[in-house]
This record gives C-alpha cells, structure tokens and sequence, in this order.
C-alpha cells in the first residue's frame, strides 16, 4: 500500500470530507428504504398491532368491506329505547257540580275540553300517561277509549285514590304493568295536624298515592303519582298544613322502596300544588347529598318558560307540576328532548300544561 505524503493528502482534504460526506447520504438512505419496505410484524419491537394513525375527529368510522354492505357502516348499534312520559292533571275529568250557561249541576267534563284534551295526548305520543284529576274507573276506561280511537293504544292502566272519592289518580300505558302497591283507597294513608280552629285532628290523605311499576324490555320503571292538597281554603283545616302532611306521606313511602333497592328506576311525579323552594316539595325530594334524593327534572316551554299551571281566579301563573327522578333514574333523563306542551289549544283541555319526559333505556 502506498501512503501519500502529509503534504498531499492536506491538498486533498476538501476532496476526501465531500466523498465521505456523500457515502454516509447513501448508505442512510438506503436503511431508510430497507425498513419502508419491511412487514409491520417483523419489525423490531412490534406488537402485531397496525400502525394506522386514527381517523380525525368528527371522521366516519369505517369497518372492512363486506359484500352488501357500505364500507362505512357504524361500529356499533344503538341499543338505547326512548321511553316517553307525560304527566298532566287533566282538570276534573269526571262528573261534578259545574256552572255551564247560567245553570249549575253535576255534568261531566265539557265535549269541547275532553276533545282538546285528546287532541294534546295523542300529538305527544306518551308511551306512559301519569293522569291527575280523574274520576272513576270508568272515566279512565273512557278516556283510554278515546285515545285509542285517536290512534294512541294505551291498553295497560291503574287507577287510584284516597279520601276525596271525585278527583283520583290514574296511569296508562303501552308497556305492561306488572305490579301495584297504590295507597290510600282504604283509608290507610293517614296524619295528625289541627283542624281550622287549631284543635288536634287526624286526617286521611285526599288521593293517595298511585304506585305502579311498568316493564319496558329488561327494564323495570316505578311510577308514583300523587295530587297534593291544592291552595284553595278549606273549613275542616289549614291547607297548607294538608299539604306539607301529604307529601311527607309520599316521602316516606318512597324512602321504603329505596330502603329495599337503592338502584330502582323510581319516578315521581304529580301536581304538587307549591313552588320548588316551599316546605312540600323540598320534602319529597330529600337532602342533595342523600343516596335517596330525588332531583327534579328540568322542562321548559319553547319560549323557556317553566310555568305549568294558570289560576284564574288569582290570575297567577305557577309551576305546581313536577317529575323527579331516584339517582339511577336521572342519568337517564333526555333533557334536551324533554319540554312543557305549550300548543296554542293547552287552555282548552285544562289549566295545566303537561310534561313531557325522555328517558333512554336499554333494550
């Protein structure tokens, strides 16, 4: 081998640096190649699992193609069921004392209301009705019979009550009702308070309480419905003393269902005849931070308004109607979806405007 001279290979330098230079280029590019070109598998350190980057987000999720079947078909199916509540106190749909054209006399429920009533029912295509203010078993069949003849087959019901024997409880519904536990109609359901002179006296809840569990699919959901005492003066008590009594009632029948099942799908609801911040209401739901609360669900009109109920006779407008849900319940509660019918006829059928609430269920 023959050596240059110090003095030549220092001419040659510059030379020698740009060849070394280019011969580390190639061979960098050509491992750079070599790997591109390598199964995912055999690749040092691999997984097996594919290198795919996901797709951004909003993108189509797609799946393999199959034959008959579009390449971009969803992961996974939907296996939630909507289950549509409305709760409505239908204003005295029975046979009682009514002024109509000069004349007062018992009559039933005026053609042109129950007609404006169906009208509002069958538009909102409950799966579940929670009724207040209807009579006997047989204003509830008729009532049912209406409906199915405006195209809302209802074939399920429970009917119930208390002390006040003209306005009752009643549920329909589409899915079957596989148990009862209703209270009141025997007179059981019963308090102690003052009478209008503030003399001790024991009184029976007027209308009970409406118990009734319905079955959608897997899915069991525990209805109570109640009708507090309303505002109007009585002469045997003080009507606000009733009605503080009546939803401890409620309360406490409640807190036994949980005390059995905590995780039950308890709904309640009603026309409790207060406002959301009064002694009644505060009762029925409970302490926030118990396992046993009961969260009241949020409806509000297309104009977001959250009235349900118009007194004439004071000319006030209130929220009396409620649904409150048990903690395992609310997650399942639709707000969005969930609003207070406020259609142009609501004043017709009654002077309270209905609920209607989405729950997702699974199949």
């Amino acid at each position: 081998m023959r050596y240059l001279p110090i003095k030549l290979l220092l001419l040659r330098a510059p030379q020698c640096a740009g060849a070394f230079l280019l011969l580390s280029l190639s061979l960098l590019i050509g491992s750079c190649n070599e790997k591109s070109q390598t199964p995912e598998w055999e690749r040092p350190g691999s997984s097996g699992e594919s290198s795919q980057s996901p797709p951004p987000q909003g993108a189509p999720q797609t799946s393999p193609t199959v034959e008959g079947q579009p390449a971009t078909a969803p992961v996974s199916q939907n296996l939630d069921q909507e289950l549509r509540f409305l709760s409505y106190n239908i204003k005295n749909y029975l046979t009682m004392s009514r002024f109509v054209d000069g004349e007062r006399k018992d009559r039933r429920k005026p053609a042109r209301e129950i007609e404006a009533l169906v009208e509002i029912i069958v538009t909102a295509r409950p799966d579940v009705l929670g009724i207040c203010e209807i009579g006997s078993r047989e204003d509830l069949a008729e009532l049912q019979k209406k409906l199915a003849e405006g195209g809302l087959s209802l074939a399920h019901s429970e009917h119930a009550g208390g002390a006040d024997t003209t306005r009752q409880l009643g549920l329909l519904s589409r899915y079957p009702i596989i148990s009862t536990d209703s209270q009141g109609a025997d007179g059981s359901l019963t308090y102690s308070s003052v009478d209008a002179d503030n003399l001790p006296k024991d009184f029976a809840m007027q209308r009970g309480i409406l118990d009734a569990t319905v079955a959608v699919g897997s899915q069991k959901i525990r209805f109570l419905g109640v009708h507090l005492k309303s505002k109007r003066e009585v002469p045997y008590g003080h009507q606000d003393l009733m009605r503080r009594h009546e939803a401890y009632l409620l309360r406490r029948h409640a807190d036994r269902i949980l005390d059995l099942n905590p995780e039950t799908l308890l709904c309640v609801y009603g026309d409790f005849n207060d406002t959301r911040r009064e002694s009644p209401v505060r009762s029925i739901q409970g302490p926030t931070q118990s396992t046993r609360y009961l969260e009241p669900l949020h409806h509000t009109d297309s104009r977001g308004h959250v009235w349900t109920h118009y007194w004439e006779y004071q000319q006030v407008y209130s929220r009396f109607d409620y649904v409150l849900a048990s903690r395992s319940l609310r997650p399942l509660f639709n707000q969005q979806a969930s609003y207070i019918i406020d259609s142009p006829g609501w004043s017709k059928a009654s002077d309270h405007r209905a609920l209607v609430s989405i729950f997702k269920l699974r199949r």
